[in-house]
């Protein structure tokens, strides 16, 4: 589900050609942080999602957000538009009430700052993301072989972790033709010996229906089993199972105790998770501080969804101290993970040389990669960039093609579509319509 981008009127962006791309007295609204996996207040029923342990299943949660995640970012105050009067806009996933400025007001707002887009909606996920990651496959294949065999004639005799491990493969398709049921049967006679990743991988199969039929109740029963050994990605998953209402009655609380101990053990999908919560009330009394804490820890742990939600508080300044350097650190590690939220956002840092060095060119580039991914305000401002050929050779064509590509999923639009239509040849409207109907999205 994608969230809608909130733009102000051409008559609020008119600006000389050389100001900033972006007005110096740029607002960050108030920040939105909301788990990929939760539809938290949104009044949505996505299609059930969960997260796991592992780095690159959690950068695979992310990116389904679109990914990957559902953390994001206020709506802009009024911004400078540049000659071509088309203007680059503030980026988020998810639009919020304008906020406070600088170093923000401390007040009973702090937790809301934070999570402003609790009536935001999660963006459908898989349920769960599993123990292992594919990334655990050797490089040189006469040894992944060599390995794979072993794990084979392991599990046949019994090995509780190598008949994880096998199943794994099937699952992935790595080392062996991808057979989910093959992978279903490999688990269960793992997890039935008691092996806690087996029990919790094999929850997010039935959560999902991969393999298996989809089944909720066997999801619950197999995150418990694992959850109650301490597993960390099945405390999570089974949090989340209670968030949602999924084979469970919806509790909130249940879903915070079982966060709680996701996060304490160290899990970032459950320090992000329990962040969320925190943020929003939702289980809990609101703590907003407690919920940067929390995101911290995911982030410092790589979790891309929690690095991007710390760069935004910390670009807020509500509930610390505003730190534009810092907010734009944490944005460049989650942009590198493909989150395209972050990229749009540090995209804008760089246009307006806030927390980084002013620099159209890089500018551009993160708004590329962001737009590639379908992100709609990204798009909007890389038209932007194209129109007066900020960072970027200026090309009307191009311009018009991601403004084309914009206004399917924002409507407002529609006036600078116009405007750029007037400066195309008649022949490059009709081509860049044609590409725009065969253009898809690209997830990295």
């Amino acid at each position: 589900m994608k969230a809608t981008n909130t733009e102000t009127s051409d008559s609020e962006c008119a600006a000389s050609q050389d100001r900033p791309l972006l007005s110096a007295g740029w607002r960050w609204g108030q920040l939105c942080v909301l788990a990929a996996a939760l539809s938290l207040g949104a009044g949505v029923s996505p299609s059930v999602a969960a997260k796991g342990k592992t780095s690159a299943a959690a950068k695979s949660g992310s990116k389904s957000a679109g990914g990957k995640s559902a953390a994001a970012a206020g709506k802009s105050g009024k911004t400078a538009k540049s000659s071509e009067k088309a203007s680059v806009k503030a980026s988020g996933r998810a639009a919020g009430k304008a906020g406070h400025k600088g170093g923000g007001r401390k007040s009973s707002h702090g937790g809301r700052a934070a999570a402003a887009a609790a009536a935001g909606a999660a963006v459908a996920a898989p349920m769960g993301l599993e123990h292992w990651s594919p990334s655990s496959v050797k490089a040189d294949h006469a040894e992944d072989a060599k390995e794979l065999e072993a794990i084979r004639a392991a599990a046949q005799t019994g090995d509780a972790k190598a008949q994880y491990l096998l199943g794994s493969r099937y699952r992935f398709g790595k080392g062996v033709n991808q057979d989910l049921s093959l992978a279903v049967q490999w688990y269960r006679k793992s997890a039935d010996q008691g092996y806690a990743p087996a029990q919790s991988d094999l929850g997010v199969l039935y959560a999902n229906g991969r393999g298996v039929g989809q089944d909720e109740l066997q999801a619950i029963r197999w995150y418990r089993k694992a959850a109650e050994q301490g597993d960390g990605i099945a405390q999570n998953n089974l949090g989340l199972m209670y968030a949602e209402g999924r084979g469970v009655a919806r509790d909130e609380a249940q879903a915070v105790q079982w966060f709680q101990r996701s996060a304490q053990s160290g899990d970032a999908a459950g320090q992000y998770s329990l962040g969320v919560m925190l943020s929003s009330g939702r289980g809990v009394k609101e703590d907003g501080r407690s919920a940067l804490q929390w995101f911290e820890k995911a982030a410092e742990q790589g979790h891309a969804d929690a690095q991007y939600n710390t760069g935004m508080i910390y670009a807020v300044g509500a509930l610390v101290p505003q730190d534009l350097q810092r907010a734009a650190q944490w944005l460049d590690k989650s942009a590198n993970q493909g989150n395209a939220a972050a990229q749009s956002s540090l995209g804008f840092l760089y246009a307006n040389g806030q927390g980084v060095n002013q620099d159209a060119k890089t500018a551009a580039h993160w708004f590329e990669r962001a737009s590639r991914q379908g992100y709609t305000l990204a798009q909007s401002n890389l038209a932007a960039m194209y129109a007066g050929g900020q960072g970027v050779e200026k090309d009307m064509s191009k311009a018009y093609y991601w403004l084309l590509i914009a206004q399917q999923q924002d409507p407002s639009l529609q006036g600078r579509v116009q405007t750029a239509e007037q400066e195309v040849s008649a022949a490059d409207r009709v081509r860049v319509q044609r590409e725009v109907q065969r253009w898809k999205t690209v997830k990295e």
